[in-house]
């Protein structure tokens, strides 16, 4: 199997305009709860740092009016903000409210919606830029929050460029050897231990340094993608994917913390999203795979046996996303 398998869809993913700007882990989240006078709580909540040119904002809906003026508070880590509106709305329950965001044309990043119902129910809906809004409805079985969770799974996964960059740099390096099930599997497991660790708050690291110690572990893989089967990962295909898989794991913890995670419904949700993670996972290797069943004989025998190309495009990416992060973890905006 070439070590340069799959160097089109790399050259793709490279050339991508928002390629170039991983965005954080944290997706933002858009709150409704209801207040003790029969009215209703508008929360906001957005990473600090956020990717060039991405502005999101949430409307009010046109059924409901701000009481006062937004309070604006930041964490104590300064690593995001939260927008406090009080509302009163026309349907006591928000019945036929329509919630939307606009921004989503200019960024990569989802929007958790999360809506406490008054008898204690809670919903979650996905935003992004297929999906921009959605109209509350009247109560109904939350037996599929199960499918929202792995939704949430599937599409951070599919919206995260640094994972697809990984995952495609595993295939050119190891190809459809049996190498690429153990490190798959390494990073299953690594990213499983570690999120249930820390949704179940045993672990903690800051967010900005697990995105930087992210971009460096692809930096590794361009490295090793270059040394081929001479390299540490090709010897001990679990090492550097179980590693990203540990790191990402507790990237993953604040998509669930953030989305509001009940404590009943943490198992559940911890399902449903690792599968989401693994389906999105298998199905970029299908799709990668059926790219290069049908484009590989047209690329040179010599690209394609070449591995220098693609492990200058994964480390240069990897590279910028290293300094990026790193900035940003000092309150730098690239």
């Amino acid at each position: 199997m070439t070590r340069a398998f799959l160097l089109c869809g790399v050259f793709l993913a490279a050339l991508a305009p928002h390629a170039a700007r991983a965005h954080p882990m944290a997706p933002s989240v858009l709150s409704f709860e209801p207040a003790e006078d029969h009215g209703w709580i508008m929360r906001w909540r957005a990473p600090m740092t956020r990717p060039t040119g991405q502005s999101l904002r949430p409307r009010i809906p046109e059924t409901c009016t701000a009481v006062g003026p937004p309070l604006r508070e930041v964490d104590d880590a300064r690593s995001a903000f939260t927008e406090t509106i009080e509302l009163r709305c026309e349907s006591p329950d928000m019945l036929g409210a329509r919630i939307s965001v606009d921004g989503f044309e200019d960024s990569s990043v989802n929007v958790v919606f999360r809506f406490v119902r008054r008898n204690g129910d809670v919903h979650h809906v996905i935003l992004d830029a297929g999906n921009a809004e959605t109209t509350i409805s009247a109560p109904e079985d939350q037996s599929h929050s199960f499918i929202e969770y792995l939704s949430l799974g599937v599409e951070h996964l599919l919206t995260g460029w640094d994972h697809l960059t990984f995952v495609l740099g595993l295939m050119i390096l190891f190809g459809w050897h049996r190498r690429l099930i153990a490190a798959v599997t390494a990073f299953t497991l690594g990213h499983s231990l570690t999120l249930a660790l820390s949704v179940l708050g045993i672990l903690s690291v800051p967010q900005a340094l697990v995105e930087a110690m992210i971009a460096m572990t692809i930096v590794v893989l361009a490295l090793e993608i270059q040394s081929g089967r001479h390299g540490l990962v090709w010897r001990h295909p679990w090492t550097l994917p179980g590693s990203l898989g540990l790191l990402h794991g507790l990237g993953f913890a604040s998509v669930l913390f953030d989305a509001g995670l009940p404590a009943q419904e943490i198992p559940l949700a911890l399902l449903g999203f690792n599968l989401g993670l693994e389906l999105g996972q298998l199905g970029v290797i299908l799709a990668a795979g059926g790219a290069y069943a049908l484009l590989g004989p047209a690329i040179p025998v010599r690209w394609r046996e070449n591995p220098v190309v693609p492990a200058y495009v994964i480390g240069s990416l990897a590279a910028f996303w290293v300094i990026e992060r790193t900035l940003a973890a000092f309150g730098f905006v690239v």
